[in-house]
């Protein structure tokens, strides 16, 4: 097992099994300040009763009757808020975080990020498009109970375009490259015999110097997912190509619109039919950001979850030489800018906005990138508690199951934080505990 590995499970989840044994099976977390998840406003000096994996009920202190013989843990003066839901992310795709490997995609590798994702606090992933068949046997041990790490939603093998995205160093990604509507209609009916959660696909040009996919064959794949009750999902750069997704019926933008401000026709076309929009700001931030030496690679939140000699190359001379040599770095940082703008008006127009971070691919740092996008989402103009909401209920409401909120019956997944993130969203990082489906679970411990 390489160092990495070891680093990861040794940081991974481990149920502490004797807190939670009691006379009457349930515990009550009294005192703590609850961000609940659905923008309420939160709740003070409150106690969150759990019975099993579930909240039996959670109010105020004085409203809430604890069961005699009940575990009860004071949280005075704590913050608890849900785990986070990511609906953009990727696994398996590198082993040190920073470099694609030809071997990442394995189940043991695989198991090491959704449990270290887990540990920074992120409960819940979608994976979008670049997983191989050695999901849907992960996803049969995560539904059987076997699997105690971040859960994870998939679109399996997704769709791109021959000598197109997705590229780059992703060039041999598994995923479907039809060359006709009746080659999608077909790779998507295979797709669908997996059952993914939805299908994803690839709509960009790499600032027009790759084919895009053709409009007949989103156009096919859509209309065949959607037969099969899959939604269906895209990557997206440009304004115009978004609205003619629209046009196609497409269920989720999952980037930001990143080439011109928004209009009015698509914002009318988003809320419609509700359509997800999953900005993935630390996305565009990683691809210019490496030039400038980052302000969080000093994070020990950051920190905590890399190698030692990942630490080294980030902070070295060459590898910023290395980044301020690439020929995009003014577009790159430019999308960023735009992304953050059409962000806050898609915001406020009332656009579905969940949250996702394109996080596992080289450079893009599962578990600490989820909460460097709430940072971006505040920088961009929402408020903490509206980023929260949209990194919990929006997202998680995305995959239509019972978490992502703190409500009586929903699964208890949630954090404790040593402070407020409601005054400072930096605080999402200040976790002294974390419990999934009922039982308490290692927090990833900064250098």
């Amino acid at each position: 097992m390489n160092r990495l590995l070891k680093m990861l499970l040794a940081l991974a989840i481990l149920p502490v099994l004797a807190s939670a044994h009691n006379s009457s099976g349930t515990v009550a977390l009294v005192g703590a300040l609850v961000i609940d998840g659905t923008g309420s406003a939160p709740i003070e000096n409150a106690t969150l009763l759990i019975t099993g994996d579930k909240i039996q009920a959670i109010g105020a202190r004085h409203s809430i009757r604890v069961t005699p013989g009940a575990q009860r843990i004071d949280v005075t003066g704590r913050t608890i808020m849900p785990l986070l839901v990511d609906d953009h992310t990727h696994l398996g795709q590198t082993i040190n975080g920073l470099e694609p490997a030809p071997n990442a995609y394995s189940e043991e590798n695989i198991r090491a990020q959704i449990e270290h994702l887990l540990a920074y606090g992120v409960g819940t992933i979608a994976v979008m498009g670049t997983d191989h068949d050695l999901i849907y046997t992960m996803r049969q041990e995560q539904m059987a109970g076997k699997l105690p790490s971040a859960h994870f939603y998939t679109a399996g093998r997704g769709f791109g375009v021959k000598g197109g995205a997705p590229g780059g160093a992703g060039a041999a990604w598994d995923v479907n490259r039809p060359e006709t509507p009746e080659e999608a209609r077909a790779e998507v009916r295979e797709v669908a015999a997996h059952h993914p959660s939805f299908v994803k696909i690839w709509v960009d040009d790499s600032y027009g110097r790759a084919p895009k996919m053709k409009p007949e064959i989103y156009q096919a794949i859509i209309d065949e997912a959607h037969r099969h009750q899959l939604r269906a999902l895209a990557h997206v750069y440009y304004l115009a190509d978004a609205k003619s997704l629209l046009a196609a019926g497409i269920d989720g933008l999952m980037h930001s619109i990143r080439d011109q401000p928004v209009d009015a026709d698509l914002i009318t076309a988003m809320k419609a039919r509700n359509v997800l929009y999953v900005p993935t700001l630390v996305r565009d931030e990683s691809t210019f950001i490496y030039a400038e030496g980052p302000p969080w690679l000093s994070d020990p939140f950051f920190r905590a979850g890399l190698l030692p000699a990942v630490l080294d190359k980030l902070e070295s001379p060459a590898f910023q030489q290395h980044a301020a040599s690439d020929p995009d770095l003014a577009k790159n940082s430019a999308s960023l800018q735009m992304a953050e703008i059409n962000l806050e008006t898609l915001f406020n127009a009332g656009v579905r906005v969940g949250f996702g971070t394109d996080a596992g691919m080289p450079g893009r740092f599962l578990g600490y990138f989820e909460h460097r996008e709430l940072q971006l989402m505040v920088q961009s103009g929402l408020t903490p508690m509206q980023a929260i909401v949209c990194a919990t209920h929006t997202a998680a409401g995305f995959l239509g199951r019972d978490f992502g909120t703190l409500q009586s019956g929903q699964r208890a997944d949630f954090m404790v934080l040593d402070a407020n993130p409601l005054d400072d969203i930096r605080n999402t990082e200040k976790i002294s505990a974390i419990w999934q489906g009922g039982k308490p679970v290692k927090p990833i411990a900064p250098m």
